[in-house]
């Protein structure tokens, strides 16, 4: 029966069958990057995992439908990252060689856009997998976001912080990082949680984005300050490895979503810089729009969806093809861009897709079933 559905698909699918039922690229990211449920970044001579590394993994999981590497994984967050607990304590977002030789927490504070994309992950896959332990850990660690890693700001809203401590500078002002609030994922919460504070969150996180790219270029890292965001005062106005993130949340939106048209159309002078550029600018200075070099094959993979959004269809394929002829899959210093090309390219494949009110739709819930 199963070679019989297998033989079935291929027919109905022709040459897309490899595409759209079996995922290549997660198994090589598997085979260089996971080892005992960890990802690893080589590029770190403390041979590093952090919590971003260890919630996009378990996102690229879920999308593949691998369930047994999901669990490992967790069962390693938990362990090494949360004390043994997700439900008592977020994950500590660095872990790696300790100066003694030994390896464990390097630094315990947690890391919201990690913890978001983990909360978010382990729900759907509660939804995806019909597990009710994944459902009711991402509701604890939902809320425990809410309580430690936010701050309500009078006449604004509900903020998400990038962490639980030292962002808050004195006097009303707190650092921020637009790249860490991913609307899909907050409408996601907003819709499983009506009655928390997400929708507050959602509103604030818009305001976030759009107001810190003045010239269409997102930064960084920002400053909030009075319900005004300014440059941040240690990275300047600069976008580069964070902010690359922002423009691939904002293409990943449905496209009934209510505010992505606003968002790609405030993001045009990204799609202008990397046609002056052939590729995605290196760095770029978010007050003037002056780009520099262009960026490696992960940042061509990261645009993927916005240039889609954008209807370039000359710029998407060119950037595709860009992204898969330059990227190298190798452990020591290429983490970061296969992180971005396992997101970017793997949309481009219609390996996944995000519905209206953020839900993940994986392409096996639909196809070669």
């Amino acid at each position: 029966m199963k070679k019989l559905m297998i033989l079935l698909c291929l027919l109905f699918q022709g040459t897309s069958w490899a595409a759209t039922c079996d995922w290549p690229e997660w198994q090589q990211f598997q085979s260089i990057y996971i080892v005992n449920g960890r990802v690893v970044d080589g590029s770190d001579a403390r041979q590093i995992t952090t919590s971003e590394g260890q919630s996009y993994g378990l996102f690229f999981a879920l999308v593949a439908n691998d369930q047994r590497t999901f669990a490992t994984l967790l069962n390693w967050t938990q362990n090494q990252l949360a004390e043994g607990d997700l439900t008592a304590r977020l994950p500590s977002w660095l872990w790696g060689r300790q100066p003694s030789g030994q390896f464990g927490v390097l630094d315990a504070n947690p890391a919201s856009d990690s913890d978001l994309w983990i909360a978010y992950t382990l729900a759907e896959a509660g939804r995806l997998w019909d597990n009710y332990y994944y459902s009711s850990l991402a509701y604890l660690m939902a809320n425990r976001i809410l309580r430690e890693e936010t701050v309500k700001i009078e006449g604004m809203g509900t903020v998400l912080l990038p962490g639980s401590e030292g962002f808050g500078l004195g006097d009303g002002r707190y650092r921020v990082n637009p790249s860490y609030v991913p609307l899909q994922l907050i409408q996601r919460m907003g819709d499983l949680y009506p009655h928390h504070a997400w929708q507050s969150v959602y509103q604030t996180s818009l305001a976030m984005i759009l107001k810190t790219m003045p010239a269409g270029f997102s930064p960084d890292w920002a400053t909030l300050s009075q319900n005004q965001f300014s440059v941040d005062q240690q990275t300047g106005p600069t976008g580069s490895y964070n902010a690359i993130r922002t423009y691939l949340w904002a293409g990943m939106l449905n496209d009934d979503s209510n505010d992505k048209a606003k968002l790609v159309k405030a993001m045009q002078p990204m799609v202008a810089a990397i046609a002056k550029l052939s590729a995605p600018p290196r760095e770029v200075n978010t007050e003037n729009g002056r780009a520099q070099s262009a960026g490696s094959a992960g940042f061509s993979a990261a645009l993927l969806p916005l240039l889609a959004a954008s209807s370039e269809p000359s710029l998407l394929a060119a950037q595709a093809r860009r992204a898969s002829e330059l990227l190298v899959r190798q452990a020591d210093d290429h983490y970061y861009d296969n992180v971005l090309a396992m997101f970017g390219l793997g949309w481009h494949q219609q390996r996944y897709r995000f519905g209206v009110n953020g839900e993940l739709e994986p392409a096996w819930t639909h196809q070669c079933q």
